[in-house]
């Protein structure tokens, strides 16, 4: 990574560390709920970044569950009284995908008498009833806070929330150690590569665009949910949450440690997938926020677009901007002029 590029990543994770440890505290047993289980690389980004955070705190990571094998009564067993709830970060803090609101929403009834933190989300709620019970449920809790990743989610959240204790934290996927990314296209590699989103948040149009001829180059488009990501070994890893949704004895004591290791194999496999698509490329277009904070962890010059509620865009003016290797475009069409002005300094350059 560049120097000032890696100046700035220190900074962010350096203040992400002191908002969590005035949130959690430093050597607390802690449960994360709502662990990705889902190929989406961006779900597993911020996963891996919490699991970084967790350690430097010195946070005990004592149970782990998704939306399916949650377990009040096995969450209680394996917590002490002093423990902390986490919840699993990400962009569906809202209506958008009401399941993950409505767990959330479960979680605070089930336990309003342990310390809740909703780590670093986006906020987005289209109905104002639903909004008025997330506020009611989580507002009325003795001790919930939301983290929020940007400054136009803090502005709704002000909003729609009024009784929920909240505080501004950084995406946590940037506390993400990437590897080293090979820097020339091997042969054959498309140079371009094309993140685009295909789910109900996509509004970029990215996927409907000839890009190739526009750009004049190579393009490889792909989606989270591409089949170069390491299908085998995530197949392999979702068999225990699977069984363990099924089969209460197996979210015990006893099996607990296999189902806590399988979030990290599901989450593990989908990032390896994720590296494996920005491998050898010279610049990315990308829709999706987390499409956008790999390229940055991994040092590759890109370009992104916005979804249907402005959440990049949000995150690109709060902070993500500061990195030298992103740019921000309006529409699809500067973002294909933009790469294609990059591509062509790269082969003067040559």
């Amino acid at each position: 990574m560049r120097p000032d590029d890696l100046e700035t990543l220190t900074e962010l994770r350096s203040a992400t560390t002191a908002v969590l440890t005035e949130a959690i505290g430093h050597g607390a047993t802690v449960a994360l709920l709502d662990a990705p289980n889902q190929r989406n690389v961006g779900d597993s980004l911020i996963w891996a970044g919490e699991l970084e955070y967790f350690r430097t705190l010195g946070l005990r990571l004592a149970y782990v569950a998704d939306r399916r094998t949650y377990d009040a009564a096995e969450l209680r067993r394996a917590l002490p009284p002093d423990g902390v709830i986490l919840i699993h970060g990400g962009g569906n803090f809202g209506d958008l995908w009401d399941g993950h609101q409505q767990h959330r929403e479960q979680v605070a009834r089930d336990f309003p008498d342990r310390k809740i933190v909703q780590l670093p989300q986006s906020v987005w709620f289209e109905s104002p009833e639903k909004a008025a019970l997330a506020n009611a449920v989580l507002g009325g809790h003795p001790d919930f806070t939301l983290l929020v990743r940007d400054s136009e989610s803090e502005g709704r959240a002000a909003a729609q929330l009024p009784d929920v204790r909240r505080r501004y934290c950084w995406d946590m996927a940037l506390g993400w150690s990437a590897p080293t990314r090979a820097s020339a296209a091997a042969p054959g590699a498309a140079p371009v590569l094309v993140i685009a989103r295909t789910d109900h948040e996509g509004s970029s149009g990215l996927g409907d665009l000839d890009l190739a001829d526009e750009i004049g180059a190579e393009v490889h488009v792909a989606d989270w949910t591409s089949a170069e990501l390491d299908t085998l070994s995530w197949r392999l890893a979702r068999l225990v949450p699977r069984v363990a949704h099924k089969y209460r004895f197996v979210r015990g004591p006893l099996l607990r440690p296999l189902v806590n290791a399988s979030f990290r194999w599901i989450n593990a496999a989908n990032i390896r997938g994720g590296i494996r698509l920005y491998r050898d490329r010279r610049y990315a277009i990308v829709d999706r926020l987390h499409a956008h904070v790999l390229a940055v962890l991994l040092d590759l010059d890109h370009v992104l677009l916005d979804n249907n509620y402005g959440k990049l865009g949000a995150v690109y003016r709060d902070y993500s901007s500061r990195f030298s290797t992103a740019s921000y475009a309006d529409r699809p069409q500067q973002a294909v002029e933009l790469a294609a002005e990059a591509l062509g300094r790269a082969r003067a350059v040559r």
